[in-house]
């Protein structure tokens, strides 16, 4: 893939979203994978969903001056790049959701994380952190050495409180009467593309609206929610055929 334009991937509740194996099938294109506000470096920072926005404009903005950018976001990522580019549409050129939430009912996880006290928050919340193997299990990702090391290493980017808080900020923003309306505007405006696993596509509740006005629809076969982990390079290779549109190959 040859390409002007940038790719930035935006991680979900579970960082980073940095993945070599995926980037290499967009060898010929700039790659970014930003650390939002909570994970991996920034990981002692409060969690809001107005300051995720503005940590994903401030990379943008600093990583890739003066350029449009497609968005790859996946799972609650797709919620902060939805608003950046209903926000900041000249930074934006498409955006690319990977099974993100179009409404709570996409928030499986975050509705009952975001239920409890802070206590509770913190011991459900640990318990997920300290399992790998269950946490491929509950996507249907084969425990092996290697996926166990993927596993360990994204739920080792973020503190308790970072999922907390997280979890905290998609409920209320997903669950707003402005939600749709700014996704109805995004789509209207921008190139908008959906990628779902094979495993996990039926769960994600895509309104038909969105379906018809977005540009491309891909499933990816044999992988659930977490892809890119499982495969990271047929994820890769997924995202460059849905820009192909807009981009030269080579």
């Amino acid at each position: 893939m040859r390409s002007d334009v940038p790719v930035v991937f935006v991680h979900g509740l579970f960082g980073p979203f940095n993945d070599a194996v995926a980037f290499r099938r967009l060898y010929r294109v700039e790659c970014s994978a930003p650390d939002l506000d909570g994970y991996g470096r920034f990981a002692g920072r409060r969690v809001t969903f107005e300051g995720q926005v503005q940590a994903l404009r401030e990379h943008v903005q600093s990583r890739h001056p003066g350029s449009r950018v497609h968005l790859v976001a996946h799972s609650i990522g797709a919620v902060y790049a939805f608003a950046l580019a209903d926000r900041y549409p000249e930074l934006v050129d498409a955006v690319i959701t990977v099974e993100g939430n179009f409404s709570l009912a996409d928030a499986f996880w975050s509705r009952s994380i975001a239920a409890l006290d802070e206590i509770q928050a913190h011991t459900v919340v640990e318990q997920r952190l300290s399992d790998p193997e269950a946490f491929l299990a509950s996507d249907g990702i084969p425990v092996t050495p290697e996926n166990l090391s993927k596993a360990e290493e994204a739920l080792g980017y973020q503190p308790w409180r970072t999922v907390w808080e997280s979890a905290s900020a998609i409920v209320e923003t997903t669950g707003s009467a402005e939600y749709e309306a700014m996704l109805k505007r995004v789509f209207a405006d921008r190139r908008v593309h959906l990628i779902a696993g094979e495993r996990s596509a039926a769960g994600w509740n895509i309104p038909e609206w969105a379906r018809q006005a977005a540009v491309s629809s891909t499933v990816i076969p044999g992988v659930g929610h977490m892809m890119m982990l499982e495969q990271p390079a047929t994820f890769g290779a997924s995202i460059s055929a849905s820009l192909q549109p807009g981009i030269d190959l080579v």
